[in-house]
């Protein structure tokens, strides 16, 4: 059940009976009750701008976590390669974002059984980004294999176009990174020009996370088939 609108804000729970998908089931009781650390809809409305407060609200005990930098994986499907990152970096804060309730849930529940304090995950089409987030108040942006879309009549629905990382521009802090990875080589030239149009800077070694090569589900099925995949990695320096 993939959430299709680009409003952050919409309430999509409420169209969905619990009866429907157990994974709905599972989300609707962890963001009521707090046994989760997932949002969506309504819930997100205090979000932008205030975002290290909710990390210290869920964890009291760690004041410091509003200095921390802030770093979003926008599709993060099942959490694997966000927990690693979140455990390999306490220092940081780590939000997922995911558009189905399985894959949210699933992330969520990896966190918690990891007894990782530093995660959050969002319930969202990244379509709607540019309301999630507060001008300058993100660290790094992680986007690892988005969906091509590798018809020609889809790619009007490819995540990466001049307006994406017009938002992406906005929402970084200086010094803010785009961590891109992707096994199709035109959409990855695409996406490429359009970041690079937008002022970043390729860089070689991002903030926080340094130079470690964070795998996931995708990498590892690519390179045991001996397949192609390319990455990229800018920097946010404004003159």
């Amino acid at each position: 059940m993939p959430v299709r609108t680009n409003d952050i804000f919409d309430d999509v729970v409420a169209k969905f009976s619990k009866d429907s998908n157990a994974f709905v089931a599972k989300f609707m009781e962890g963001q009521s009750t707090g046994s989760l650390p997932i949002a969506m809809g309504p819930a997100l409305r205090d979000f932008p701008g205030r975002w290290r407060e909710k990390f210290l609200n869920c964890d009291a005990d760690n004041a410091h976590k509003a200095q921390m930098p802030l770093i979003v994986e926008i599709g993060c499907h099942s959490g694997h390669t966000l927990c690693d990152m979140a455990e390999a970096h306490p220092e940081a804060l780590f939000v997922g974002v995911d558009i189905t309730f399985k894959r949210v849930v699933q992330t969520a529940e990896r966190a918690r059984d990891r007894g990782l304090k530093n995660v959050f995950v969002v319930l969202a089409n990244a379509g709607g980004l540019k309301d999630l987030f507060a001008a300058k108040e993100v660290s790094g942006f992680v986007t690892f294999f988005p969906d091509p879309w590798k018809k020609i009549r889809h790619a009007h629905n490819r995540l990466y176009s001049a307006k994406f990382c017009s938002t992406l521009w906005d929402q970084l802090g200086t010094g803010g990174f785009i961590w891109l990875k992707t096994d199709h080589l035109p959409y990855f030239t695409e996406a490429c020009l359009f970041v690079d149009h937008s002022g970043f800077h390729e860089t070689s070694t991002l903030p926080v996370i340094g130079e470690a090569d964070f795998s996931s589900f995708f990498l590892r099925r690519f390179d045991l088939q001996g397949l192609p995949w390319y990455s990229r990695k800018w920097s946010k320096i404004e003159s």
